[in-house]
C-alpha cells in the first residue's frame, strides 16, 4: 500500500501467488517466451488471472451427493434468498463457512473457500482464532470489502482484489485509545477496540484489504451487499478456509470435515445451507490435530 501511497507509481499489480506455486506460473511463463520464442502478451483491461478463482469446483448435485453420503441436513436456498439469510447470520454474530465456486490458486482465501464473520464485533477476533483456526486470539484477519466503498473505511480507492496490500483504516472509523487503555501491555492492550471493525483493523490502526467485484465473484459479492444493506457495513472478516497447519479446504468432503470438527456455526456448500445444531454427531478414532503439524 505505501508504493502506491509514498511513490510516483500510479498502478501496482502482484502475483497473487508469490510463493513456490507462482514461481511455477513464472517459470512456465519465461520458457515460453526465451525458450519456445512466443510473444510476451498482457491484457492492459483484464485480469488473466481470473481473480486467481483457477481450481476445481464443484456441481451442485456433485455436492448433494456428498451430503446424502453424510446424512447431512441442509436447506437448498436460490442466490438471493441465501445471501439474505447468511448476512442475518453472519449479523448475529455467527461464524460461516463459505465454499462456492472454484477454489483460490495461492496462499490466500478469496471468497470461495474462506471462513466469514462480522468485521463490528470486538470479540470475533478471538472467537475465530481460538474457537476454529486454533491459534494465537491476537493473530490478526483482513477484510473483504466492496470496491466501490473501500474508499469509506480505508485510505485507498484502488483495487486489491488479492488481499495484498495494506491501507489504514479512514480516521473517522477509528476509535482512539484513552491514555488508560493506551498504557496498557501486550495481549490486554491488543483487545482493545480500535476502530468500528476492530475485528480486522491491527494495532497499528491498518489492514490488510481485499476489495471485491461482483463481475469477478458475484456470490461473495452479493453476500458482502446483504450484509451491508442490512448493518451498513460493506464489509467481512475473511480468512481461509482451515485450521492452522492444515491446507485450504478443496472439496465438498474437506469442508464438510472442518466444518464439523471446529466451533463453526453455519456452512455454505454451493446453494446448501448447514448448521451445526442439525448435523449428525461427528466421531473419530484418534484425534485429528495429530494429522498435521502445527506451526
Amino acid at each position: 500500500g505505501r508504493l502506491l501511497r509514498e511513490t510516483p507509481f500510479e498502478n501496482l499489480w502482484i502475483q497473487p501467488a508469490a510463493g513456490d506455486a507462482g514461481g511455477a506460473v513464472g517459470v512456465a511463463l519465461a520458457l515460453w517466451h526465451r525458450h519456445f520464442e512466443q510473444p510476451r502478451s498482457a491484457d492492459p483491461d483484464g485480469d488473466s488471472m481470473s481473480g486467481a478463482y483457477l481450481g476445481p469446483a464443484f456441481a451442485a448435485d456433485e455436492i448433494e451427493s456428498f451430503l446424502e453420503t453424510q446424512s447431512a441436513p441442509a436447506a437448498s436456498l436460490g442466490a438471493d434468498e441465501l445471501s439474505v439469510r447468511v448476512a442475518e447470520i453472519l449479523a448475529e454474530e455467527k461464524v460461516v463457512g463459505w465454499f462456492q465456486g472454484r477454489m483460490e490458486f495461492g496462499p490466500r482465501a478469496l471468497g470461495a473457500r474462506s471462513i466469514l464473520g462480522d468485521p463490528r464485533s470486538s470479540a470475533m477476533q478471538s472467537q475465530m482464532n481460538l474457537k476454529i483456526k486454533y491459534r494465537e486470539s491476537f493473530r490478526p484477519f483482513a477484510p473483504s470489502v466492496l470496491r466501490e466503498h473501500v474508499a469509506d473505511w480505508f485510505e485507498m480507492d484502488c483495487d486489491s482484489p488479492y488481499m495484498l496490500l495494506v491501507a489504514p483504516v479512514k480516521q473517522e472509523k477509528q476509535i482512539q485509545m484513552t491514555d488508560e487503555q493506551d498504557a496498557l501491555f501486550g495481549i490486554d492492550k491488543l483487545k482493545v477496540p480500535r476502530s468500528e471493525i476492530p475485528a480486522v483493523t491491527h494495532v497499528d490502526y491498518s489492514a490488510r484489504v481485499q476489495t471485491v467485484r461482483r463481475e469477478v465473484n458475484t456470490a461473495y459479492h452479493d453476500l458482502i451487499q446483504a450484509f451491508y444493506s442490512l448493518t451498513g457495513c460493506p464489509l467481512l472478516v475473511n480468512t481461509s478456509f482451515n485450521v492452522r497447519g492444515e491446507p485450504i479446504v478443496c472439496t465438498p468432503e474437506d469442508a464438510y470435515r472442518c466444518f464439523m470438527r471446529t466451533e463453526m456455526d453455519y456452512l455454505v456448500l454451493g446453494n446448501f445451507l448447514l448448521d451445526k445444531r442439525d448435523q449428525p454427531e461427528w466421531l473419530e478414532e484418534v484425534s485429528w490435530q495429530e494429522e498435521f503439524e502445527l506451526d
